[in-house]
């Protein structure tokens, strides 16, 4: 799911990299840094500052409002605004004028995650399928799917007939998942909600559930995997994985289905996972009087309550790095981004006993890479790898590719390191 239900910092973490080597090009960078107000002061810290620093980095807070040209030479420029052509005009001529600069990341890339109709569309149909370099996983696994789930768009002024007509060729039942078409951070945005009763749809598509949750839509079908996703932090040739909770029976019980729809609170302020496996969350049936806010805490509760339980269901064991690092390189390619994550989902229901099925259903540009541990070192170490080349990060942005049906990826042979909390793993020589 989007940022609405991840979890912070402090959640089960393990870090893959293609390579923690102290890169050879050590030449002096100046990379400029086009950001959202609250990514200055979460990213742009006297800590990161100091840390660039002593990897030979300058960072560079760029005033997108002024021509590119009036400020500078950059080996590298990282951007997250929200839709601005003024922005992308003055980005395109830089580039034009300077093709050796470094982008993170490709416009046309970007807007394809910004709409939540084209975001998942790497992964439509047959999926990609990945394969361990030994030719079976340590849980027996010959290979493993990734799919997206199913889900259909309902434009603005789509009538409730028409509405439900989408729904019926899709196969689309019960409970489904809303959300807003957008998702580039403009306000609402971030609305989701849990539909059970299609019988409330007209109150939907009119805006009556919430103003944030109204035509354009997509709905999604809902996959059961006990409560809990994986969100896949990608920076370049690293993936680190965090494990998050997810709905719990709250949201699917019998009283979520009584009401018929459920608005979700946006419930992402602080990680409440400790490093042992979280067990379901049991969260209240409704907000209450004391609306998001009692919901959110109500949430951190429950988690922290469940948090040191023992937990074998199989949905919620951190999936194998042969999977999300091979996963992580071919949506790179086909998106053509380096910076971004995706939450990830094992269902419940599997398929055939040699192939591991598991589901993508949210991709998000430069995500809070800030929550995980370290990650001054680990955001400082993306950005020279990306600007010189090295590391498995291509120094040039490159434009999404289109995507197949299918596709198979191969994972490389990794080493497995151990640092604090982070298990790192580190792609051997080809």
């Amino acid at each position: 799911m989007d940022d609405n239900y991840d979890h912070e910092r402090n959640g089960q973490v393990h870090e893959n990299a293609a390579s923690t080597s102290a890169p050879s090009d050590r030449r002096h960078l100046r990379v400029g840094c086009a950001l959202l107000p609250k990514k200055v002061s979460r990213y742009l810290t006297p800590a990161m500052i100091e840390t660039a620093a002593a990897q030979g980095i300058e960072l560079c807070l760029i005033d997108y409002r002024r021509p590119l040209q009036e400020q500078g030479l950059f080996d590298g420029i990282v951007h997250k605004l929200r839709p601005n052509k003024e922005w992308e005009s003055n980005l395109l001529e830089y580039t034009r004028q300077h093709p050796e600069v470094t982008v993170i990341d490709h416009v046309d890339g970007i807007k394809t995650l910004q709409n939540r109709s084209t975001m998942l569309f790497p992964l439509q149909g047959e999926g990609i399928v990945v394969k361990p370099t030994n030719g079976r996983g340590g849980d027996g696994a010959g290979c493993a799917r990734v799919q997206a789930p199913v889900q259909v768009e309902i434009g603005e002024g789509t009538t409730l007939e028409e509405a439900q007509q989408l729904l019926r060729q899709a196969g689309l039942t019960t409970p489904l998942l809303v959300k807003p078409l957008w998702s580039d951070g403009r306000e609402g945005s971030h609305g989701l909600a849990v539909l059970h009763d299609l019988s409330v749809l007209g109150k939907l598509l009119s805006g009556h559930i919430s103003s944030d949750l109204k035509p354009p839509l997509v709905v999604q079908q809902f996959v059961e995997h006990g409560g809990v996703l994986f969100k896949v932090y990608v920076l370049g040739a690293r993936t680190v994985v965090s494990k998050r909770p997810s709905l719990g029976n709250s949201y699917l019980g019998i009283e979520a289905r009584r009401k018929g729809v459920l608005q979700l609170p946006r419930i992402s302020c602080k990680s409440v996972y400790s490093q042992s496996a979280p067990d379901l969350l049991q969260l209240p049936q409704s907000p209450g009087a004391g609306g998001a806010e009692s919901m959110a805490a109500a949430v951190a509760a429950a988690a922290r309550a469940h948090a040191e339980q023992e937990d074998d269901h199989p949905g919620h064991c951190l999936p194998p790095d042969w999977v999300t690092h091979a996963l992580a390189g071919a949506l790179r390619r086909r998106l053509g981004l380096q910076l971004f994550n995706f939450d990830l989902i094992c269902p419940e229901e599997q398929g055939h006993p040699q192939e591991r099925l598991y589901y993508v259903i949210d991709i998000n540009y430069f995500p809070g890479v800030d929550k995980i541990p370290d990650f001054e070192r680990v955001f400082v170490e993306f950005l020279r790898a990306a600007c010189t080349g090295s590391g498995g990060v291509n120094g040039a942005a490159q434009p999404p590719q289109q995507a197949q049906p299918q596709a198979q990826a191969q994972q490389p042979a990794q080493q497995q390191q151990h640092t604090g909390g982070v298990k790192e793993a580190v792609a051997a020589p080809a």
